[in-house]
């Protein structure tokens, strides 16, 4: 016995998801413009990415497709009209051939978003969509119900 001990601590996770990572960025609370960001691997054929948010304390909900020029590294989207609340953001494939995947590939939990006013939120139930900083938005969407 040599006694030599080999410890490692590279992992390898091996993912088939184009995006890379995401995140979500608070521009201005008192319109509640936040940006979105879709970070893809180098060589990424994915057409975009589909974001999901879901406000945890209510129904407040909404969707929103982001489409990339070939090549780019990463795609910002920003939207107004987002609520102050703890979100579940989930971030979507679009592939190649336009299908937006059924996993995500990227998630973050109880994400903090200091938005509009819950004030606001709570005292109405609406169905609309988002105003959007940004052209190349496919599609939007966002519902919110009180309970």
């Amino acid at each position: 016995e040599s006694g030599l001990e080999v410890v490692s601590n590279f992992q390898n996770n091996i993912s088939t998801f184009d995006i890379q990572r995401g995140d979500v960025v608070v521009q201005d609370s008192t319109t509640g413009l936040v940006c979105f960001t879709c970070i893809f691997v180098e060589g990424s054929q994915s057409l975009g990415c589909s974001i999901e948010y879901l406000c945890t304390r209510t129904e407040y909900n909404g969707q929103l497709n982001i489409t990339r020029p070939l090549g780019s590294q990463n795609v910002t989207k920003c939207i107004d009209g987002i609520y102050v609340c703890d979100y579940n953001i989930s971030f979507y494939d679009i592939e190649h051939d336009g299908v937006i995947s059924n996993q995500p590939a990227y998630q973050l939990i109880q994400h903090s978003i200091d938005g509009l006013s819950s004030s606001i939120m709570s005292s109405s139930s609406l169905s609309s969509s988002p105003s959007l900083s940004s052209s190349s938005l496919s599609q939007t969407s966002m519902t919110m119900s009180s309970t």
